[in-house]
């Protein structure tokens, strides 16, 4: 059966550049094609922020960037700001014509994962010449349940190429990650990433990461809903702090929160730091549960009181009244004053 365009949907319409179609359409993602046709359909309504485009197609926005990213790089979106350049299929025809070498790369310590690097040449390569990729990305698509396109096939042999992950670790991090919800290309390639710079590339590894993880995502859950902490997962630093007091110490929530409560009473606000010297006290002194804190605060009142105590009655106590008439000395002082002033007068 075949199909043509219906007449009455030119009704409404808005410009396509032809380079989507001639140089990008076999490179791009459905994702990245869904993101550049709503930026192109809204480039003049100003609705073209990541967040809003996220929320309009359900994608993750961190998915949104990447998308806009791999745009720039063919030259169809820009920065706000930047000049219009041609795109880099115009300047690579432009330097072969004037026999130019292209200038070199810097070279990273780990690549960053981006959907145009590797290229499709180099993807269609890996594929022919290696079984091990192969097998790969047909495990990795049975985990997605879905069609791996270039975009995921250039994540996946970058994990592998450039992360230096093994298989099987690959594998471990995109059902992390789904476990977690996070289905875009771009989560799972920090996942990979993050791995790789924990030199992670054992299952054992992974699977030690993975319970930390959890354990810690759970005990901040708790600690949200005991507290006014809004961010939904902990930053960077937050989440070195958790992992100490979760997985080094062996604390809960409740006494994660007994810390916070404490760094509130004692400085106004949460701190971190604060909590973390609390915390670090109350483990050097063997505190394991609620009923220990308690005790160590009485115990602190106590010593607050006597040091108090004793303070006021050293304030207290009567000030010894000299053991020798002032006036009598100051007679005396005179008189052996006069007698030296004679003697050596001659008198």
């Amino acid at each position: 059966m075949e199909y043509k365009i219906n007449p009455m949907a030119f009704a409404g319409i808005f410009p396509v550049p032809n380079s989507l179609v001639d140089e990008n359409i076999r490179l791009a993602s459905v994702v990245q094609l869904k993101v550049l046709l709503f930026i192109l359909r809204h480039s003049n309504d100003g609705k073209t922020e990541t967040e809003i485009i996220s929320e309009a197609l359900s994608l993750e926005e961190d998915d949104v960037k990447d998308a806009m990213i791999f745009w720039a790089e063919r030259g169809l979106l820009i920065k706000d700001g930047q000049l219009p350049a041609a795109s880099p299929v115009v300047e690579k025809k432009a330097e072969k014509k004037e026999e130019k070498p292209a200038p070199a790369k810097e070279e990273k310590k780990v690549a960053d994962i981006t959907v145009s690097r590797p290229s499709y040449e180099d993807v269609a390569k890996r594929i022919k010449e290696s079984d091990e990729v192969v097998v790969l990305l047909q495990e990795a698509q049975s985990l997605l349940g879905r069609t791996i396109g270039f975009d995921g096939q250039s994540v996946i042999i970058q994990m592998l190429d450039s992360f230096g992950l093994p298989p099987e670790v690959i594998l471990m991090a995109i059902e992390y990650s789904l476990s977690l919800k996070k289905t875009g290309w771009a989560s799972i390639g920090r996942v990979a990433r993050r791995w790789s710079e924990l030199e992670i590339d054992t299952l054992e590894g992974a699977m030690e990461y993975i319970e930390e993880h959890n354990i810690v995502d759970e005990t901040w859950t708790k600690l949200r809903e005991m507290t006014e902490i809004s961010n939904r997962n902990p930053t960077e630093k937050q989440r070195k702090y958790m992992v100490a007091w979760v997985k080094e110490y062996g604390y809960d929530a409740d006494i994660i929160h007994s810390a916070y409560e404490e760094s509130i009473d004692n400085t106004g606000r949460v701190s971190f730091p604060y909590m973390d010297k609390i915390i670090r006290s109350w483990n050097e002194k063997g505190v394991k549960t609620l009923s220990d804190i308690q005790n160590e605060r009485m115990k602190w009142e106590t010593e607050k009181k006597s040091r108090f105590s004793k303070d006021k009655k050293k304030d207290e106590e009567p000030k010894k009244e000299a053991s020798y008439d002032i006036d009598e000395y100051m007679k005396k002082s005179i008189n052996l004053q006069y007698v030296k002033n004679d003697a050596e007068s001659g008198v």
